[in-house]
């Protein structure tokens, strides 16, 4: 593709060692900002600390609650629970996490009156092929439900971790925020190098609505960090940090040494097969300090809409009406830094994305395939991608940086093009959906170059849009944030019809509120200062706001 040096953006966009001088960028961009909304671009100030996104359209304050009873201060697992617990029943409002919490099965040790009390966690199922982590194997890892809860907000003053637990935040679950906290403790080593022996995620939305997880720390985990299913919606995650740096000489407590150091002690006493991803690695010459950085990687991110069968809402035979459809999806990312991820940032399936001051950088994972031969043969950790949007979804990034991620849209415009991971029935129903995705004001530097612009740049055809497949490039110029399935309001779930599907895109439609960005050279470097638990140091008053903005004098 033939570029024209149009102009010269004079700021440090990534450490101190990569400019965004001399960035290539098209002689005339189609569109630098996303149609039909209504942003403003300014630099970092208190009023980022607010609330944005289509969570911002229903989670609220509950700065009122602190001295109530309605605030809990725990300090242990079974504190935590009791806390859920009583939320459920409308007696907390705020738990504040005041120590390093377990929640791991065997780390609970929960008796058998205590098992029926708290019922909403259970124990995780095991890997398939059994544990490679001690710590894991040590703590077992649970699943809590959190149930029946209308406005809940659970943070911590000083980033304190949550380990070893998925978080469920369930269909009866509506208006929760989760703030300044960090996730550790649910990945080990897949010695199939196939992501398929355990489920373990972070956080499912499963089904909540009005939900924000604001300044949060994801380290890695065995499938997705915070994914979205049952039609949850009205959705921001802002501010927070996913995914870990290459690093040779981790800490020595961390998943990825306790897991390599154990699959290292397998090799050297010969208990490792043919098979074996580890063996292959280091038998052709890769060190055990190498496969150490190149396991700083998470595989999929975000996936957002269970399933291509939920395209409606579900309505059982008493007429009850389950909202868990893929429509429904309304997700915002805001703020984020993700450092050695794969893909689905994000994936959505039918609903609606905004992302807005993304900053993405793989680099470190990249050097390690770059660098040693006999992980770059062996290892399946390789992609490198982040928006999809899949049967009819659309998904817009604003003012974002992208540093080694060779697709950052992947798909197709028109999903037929795309089936490869559909069943037959569902391959033909979404045939015709239109996929919308838009990057624009956003900088992308790879192994294929450097390119500064929108991805409806050059007709098209650019850095933003290598993974990409188009049909008619239709939707180049047309946006539409959501679309509809003609008629499916008398569609029954449990019956689809033979004939695909008709869309209709409502190309008036407007985002629903205002945002804000930073400009672009400033994305980097805000990011990496602000972003992630215990990065601002705030009151508990202030965690609990929703508004940070400067009140006007009067």
């Amino acid at each position: 593709m033939e570029k024209v040096n149009y102009y010269f953006i004079s700021a440090h966009i990534f450490s101190s060692t990569i400019l965004l001088s001399g960035v290539e960028t098209a002689h005339a961009a189609e569109v630098d900002s996303i149609p039909n909304s209504s942003r403003t671009i300014k630099e970092y100030d208190k009023s980022f600390l607010s609330v944005t996104g289509y969570a911002s359209l229903g989670v609220n304050d509950r700065s009122q609650y602190i001295g109530t009873d309605y605030y809990r201060k725990v300090k242990t697992g079974k504190e935590f629970l009791q806390a859920v617990l009583d939320a459920g029943e409308g007696n907390v409002k705020v738990i504040e996490v005041a120590k390093d919490l377990d929640l791991g099965w065997k780390a609970l040790n929960l008796d058998e009156d205590e098992q029926k009390k708290y019922r909403f966690i259970r124990q995780y199922r095991d890997p398939m092929n059994g544990f490679t982590n001690p710590n894991l194997a040590e703590s077992g890892v649970s699943q809590l439900d959190i149930n029946n809860v209308n406005g809940l907000t659970v943070f911590s003053k000083k980033g304190k971790t949550i380990k070893h637990a998925e978080i469920n935040l369930q269909r009866s679950t509506n208006d929760m925020v989760i703030r300044n906290l960090k996730f550790d403790g649910m990945w080990q080593w897949d010695d199939t190098g196939k992501h398929k022996e355990a489920g373990w995620s972070f956080i499912k939305v499963n089904g909540a609505n009005n939900v924000w997880i604001d300044h949060c720390t994801f380290s890695i985990a065995a499938d997705g960090l915070i994914d979205t299913e049952n039609g949850g919606s009205n959705i921001t995650i802002s501010w927070s940090e996913f995914g870990l740096p290459a690093e040779e000489n981790p800490s020595k407590n961390s998943d990825i040494y306790q897991s390599i150091q154990y699959m290292e002690e397998k090799y050297a006493a010969n208990e490792l097969d043919e098979d074996s991803v580890y063996y292959k690695m280091r038998n052709d010459g890769a060190t055990k300090e190498q496969i150490m950085a190149y396991a700083a990687y998470h595989s999929k991110v975000h996936l957002t809409g269970s399933g291509d069968k939920d395209y409606v809402d579900y309505v059982n035979s008493s007429g009850m009406n389950y909202k868990d459809g893929n429509q429904r999806i309304r997700l915002t990312l805001a703020y984020n830094r993700y450092t050695n991820i794969g893909q689905r940032v994000p994936m959505i399936r039918q609903g609606t994305g905004h992302a807005y001051n993304l900053y993405l950088d793989n680099s470190s994972h990249e050097d390690i395939l770059e660098n040693v031969s006999a992980i770059a043969e062996h290892g399946t950790d390789t992609l490198s991608r982040a928006l999809n949007a899949r049967n009819g979804a659309s998904i817009a990034a604003d003012t974002s940086v992208f540093i080694d991620i060779n697709e950052p849209i992947i798909g197709a415009e028109i999903q037929g093009m795309d089936t490869k991971n559909m069943d037959q029935q569902w391959a033909e129903l979404f045939q015709h959906a239109y996929n919308r995705n838009l990057i624009v004001n956003s900088y992308i530097s790879n192994k294929y170059g450097t390119y500064a612009g929108s991805s409806w740049d050059n007709n098209g055809e650019n850095l933003f849009t290598r993974g990409f497949t188009w049909h008619d490039k239709s939707t180049i110029g047309n946006w539409a944030w959501s679309s509809h399935i003609v008629g499916s309001e008398n569609m029954d779930k449990m019956n689809p019809p033979s004939d695909p599907f008709t869309f209709q895109y409502n190309e008036e439609e407007e985002l629903p509120y205002a945002y804000a960005v930073l400009p672009l050279d400033s994305v980097v470097s805000t990011l990496s200062r602000h972003a992630g638990a215990n990065k601002v140091n705030m009151s508990p008053i202030s965690w609990l706001n929703t508004d940070s903005s400067p009140r006007k004098k009067r």
